[in-house]
Formats: structure tokens, C-alpha cells, sequence
């Protein structure tokens, strides 16, 4: 399929977006590794498995969840289990259950003020009230199928 390439109007908006993202989760990946010692993909995987799972997931639907290939996740659980945030258990056939740990937890559960801090400092007090709901209403257009 040939394609011309991006102009350079469409090329300051695809780099606006990613710029946008990255320096954001950046910052609060990094208040929060500074506070607790979790990683960004590390807190993201311990919320998830307590919002949709309340601490247990089959490792499949987690792969879902956050968007990952079961290589990439499997790699971060096994660094996750090392540091006993997670422990992976059998559910029954070929299914494989995600549960958070004690010490993960402990660590999410001190983890959620600093996220909660850090993205009102890092996003939400730095655009209005308007530009918000435009962020949504971006993400909500960008989520549906083309």
C-alpha cells in the first residue's frame, strides 16, 4: 500500500500526541518509583489486577486489559514475582491466574496517593476544565473502531 507521507502539519499533531503522553506517564511513573519503588508498568499491572480483577485475573484477560502481548506481559511477572509483588497460580486446565500479593498490596495501596497526586500536579491542575472534557472527548472518538 503506497502512502504519501505524513505532512508537516500532521506530523506536529502526531508528535504533540506522543509527546503528550509520554512526558506525562514519564513524570508519574517517576513520582511514583520515587516514593514506593514501583515501576510504571508495575503499578499499572498491580491497579488493574485490583480494579477489573479485585487481585486475581486470568493472566490472558490481563494481557487484554492492559494492552500487552503475553510475551511482554509474562516477562514483567516474572520480574513482578521476583520481587513478590504477584504470584501466578493454575486455574484449571491451561488457565493461569495473576494474584497480588501481600507485599503487592502494601505497595499499591501506598502507591495510589502519589498516583492520584501526581497526575492532578502533572496533568489535570496544568489544562482547564474545557480542555479536559476535550481530552475525553478525544479519547472516547480515538477508542472507537475506525
Amino acid at each position: 500500500m503506497a502512502t504519501k507521507p505524513l505532512s508537516p502539519h500532521e506530523l506536529r499533531v502526531w508528535h504533540a500526541f506522543r509527546l503528550m503522553n509520554e512526558d506525562v506517564l514519564a513524570r508519574v511513573g517517576q513520582d511514583i518509583a520515587q516514593a514506593t519503588g514501583l515501576s510504571g508498568p508495575e503499578f499499572g499491572v498491580l491497579s488493574r489486577l485490583e480494579a477489573f480483577g479485585h487481585g486475581e485475573m486470568r493472566q490472558q484477560e490481563l494481557a487484554r486489559v492492559m494492552g500487552w502481548d503475553k510475551s511482554r506481559l509474562s516477562h514483567q511477572l516474572n520480574r513482578m514475582e521476583r520481587r513478590s509483588l504477584v504470584e501466578r497460580r493454575p486455574g484449571g486446565g491451561k488457565v493461569v491466574l495473576v494474584v497480588l500479593t501481600k507485599s503487592g498490596r502494601e505497595k499499591l495501596d501506598r502507591a495510589r496517593p502519589i498516583h492520584a497526586h501526581s497526575v492532578r500536579k502533572n496533568l489535570l491542575s496544568r489544562i482547564s476544565p474545557e480542555q479536559t472534557a476535550t481530552i475525553v472527548r478525544i479519547s472516547n472518538l480515538l477508542g472507537e473502531e475506525p
